[in-house]
């Protein structure tokens, strides 16, 4: 076959790829009011912050007129792109930060030996510093340095990983923080999570041969299931992948010293549930006549 010919088609494929990908977001678009326009200025955001990474790694320079000159966008535009990717990142950088902090007071909570028993279950606290006490306060400071312990509580109780019991101590109920309500953080995991199922399929696409292959896997049933079997499935997940989750988070922290190097890259594991997509109707009818 043909190498241009061949090229063509896997461009062809990848757009069709991320086409299919950013379908199940429509509906969050249309009920935000997130226009044509703006998918227009995010994407040039994309493509800008993309050259600009290409010609640092190549060691040219990435100012202004060059980028406007490997991009093809004026430089007005360009200088426009690059404060509100600036902007955009700083508010990704925000809200990452609330959720990480608070998760790492939920792992603390039940791996330190401080805040919790040799069998890995969280001491209920009581939220002020006391003597001799252990306290919310406390654990925080030691978890995430700096973060408002007020402002932790609210959050983890809103999301059901925390109970205050009538004598006034805490109770942490869950170990896995999910922000509750739609708020600015729920959004935000959109990206985190979609960002990082591409970078897994980009990286194994694109490795060399020196580079380990990204577990990615995927189980669908081979069948169409009743709302029943739908709620039965997500039962089954809440149950046996929060616990997989658990025991992966505990067998990290349990080798942090062994693993951690100021040199090395963060590394994670995602799981969730989905319904199987399917092509519109009219697509499918469309496909059938054809054949």
């Amino acid at each position: 076959m043909d190498q241009a010919f061949q090229h063509s088609e896997q461009r062809a494929a990848l757009v069709d790829a991320v086409e299919a990908s950013l379908r199940p977001l429509m509906p969050l678009f249309l009920n935000y009011g997130v226009t044509h326009h703006d998918l227009t200025e995010m994407l040039a955001r994309v493509f800008v912050t993309a050259i600009e990474e290409q010609l640092k790694k190549e060691g040219r320079p990435t100012t202004v007129a060059r980028l406007a000159l490997s991009t093809g966008i004026n430089r007005s535009r360009v200088e426009k792109i690059i404060a509100d990717r600036d902007a955009a990142a700083a508010r990704r950088a925000l809200a990452t930060q609330n959720t990480s902090a608070l998760a790492l007071v939920l792992a603390r909570w039940h791996d330190d030996p401080h805040y919790s028993t040799p069998y890995g279950v969280p001491l209920d606290l009581e939220f002020a510093p006391a003597e001799g006490r252990r306290s919310f306060v406390d654990l925080v400071g030691a978890a995430y340095p700096g973060y408002d312990a007020d402002a932790a509580l609210d959050q983890l109780i809103a999301a059901g990983c925390v109970e205050v019991h009538e004598q006034g101590f805490l109770r942490c109920t869950d170990r896995v923080y999910m922000p509750s309500g739609i708020d600015k953080a729920r959004i935000a995991r959109i990206g985190e999570c979609v960002g990082a199922l591409a970078s897994t399929f980009t990286h194994n696409l694109l490795r060399r041969d020196d580079e380990s292959t990204y577990f990615e896997r995927q189980v669908e049933t081979d069948y169409p299931v009743a709302e029943v079997a739908h709620r039965a499935i997500q039962t089954y997940m809440d149950t046996e992948g929060q616990a997989f989750l658990a025991s992966l988070d505990q067998w990290l922290s349990a080798r942090h010293d062994q693993f951690a190097s100021p040199a090395g890259r963060k590394f994670g594991v995602s799981m969730f549930v989905y319904d199987v997509a399917e092509e519109p109707s009219e697509t499918a009818s469309r496909i059938a006549s054809a054949g």
